[in-house]
């Protein structure tokens, strides 16, 4: 088992997320509109060992990714997860979360073993995604209760700050949560949107409820056309 700087892997980590655009935890195939074989996505865990040491590609050495380049903005990424962690240094030291506890031990040290490559690889999605509801959180406590309106009603060029963009896990769509005229509202988009702001050009309340998660009033809208 070989041991490595925590600074360059943890760069490595943020430079795979950056060319996968994700975290990507087993290899993907990827296919064109017919089904045909375009081309693999390796891990970013894979692109993390082959730029350290091509010896720990496990694969077919004609598939071995090309090695990682570390830029400027992986270099910033490190250093933004590493100040975040150390914000939450209290919940691993009371041994509340046994991921925060591994990663605290991790980012304290100098090296690190490449069997525990996988808990750096997955760090700058996990990071991004926390901090991200830590602002959702935030943002759904100072909303006002009430809805926009009751079921039924047509909504037209309302301001809108989008929170949150999921993708359904049953359906190609996105979840999307929203405030508007600080009411929590959220909608089905067969679109991706961005977070920030964005216009409501025209919608219909379809009901009103409380949030799953934040027992905040929640007005769900559909027939949304929203423009950014």
């Amino acid at each position: 088992m070989q041991e490595y700087p925590v600074q360059q892997v943890l760069e490595l980590a943020c430079a795979a997320q950056r060319i996968n655009n994700d975290y990507v935890k087993y290899p993907e195939a990827k296919h064109d509109s017919e089904g045909k074989f375009l081309y693999m996505i390796q891990s970013n865990k894979s692109l993390i060992e082959i730029t350290l040491d091509h010896r720990l590609w496990r694969g077919d050495p004609k598939d071995a990714p090309m090695p990682l380049r570390v830029g400027p903005e992986d270099v910033a990424r490190a250093e933004e997860i590493k100040k975040y962690y150390r914000k939450l240094i209290f919940a691993a030291v009371e041994g509340e979360n046994e991921f925060l506890i591994e990663v605290n031990s991790i980012l304290s040290g100098e090296t690190v073993p490449n069997n525990k490559f996988g808990y750096v690889a997955c760090l700058p999605s996990v990071q991004l995604k926390d901090a991200q509801r830590s602002l959702v959180t935030k943002a759904v406590r100072s909303v006002d209760n009430g809805y926009l309106g009751q079921p039924g009603d047509n909504l037209f060029d309302l301001d809108c700050e989008i929170l949150e963009v999921i993708k359904s896990k049953n359906f190609d769509a996105w979840n999307i949560g929203a405030i508007i005229n600080n009411k929590l509202v959220s909608w089905m988009s067969q679109k991706e949107l961005a977070v920030g702001p964005c216009v409501i050009v025209k919608a219909k309340i379809k009901d009103t409820r409380k949030h799953w998660k934040h027992q905040t009033d929640e007005t769900r809208i559909n027939y949304v056309k929203a423009m950014q």
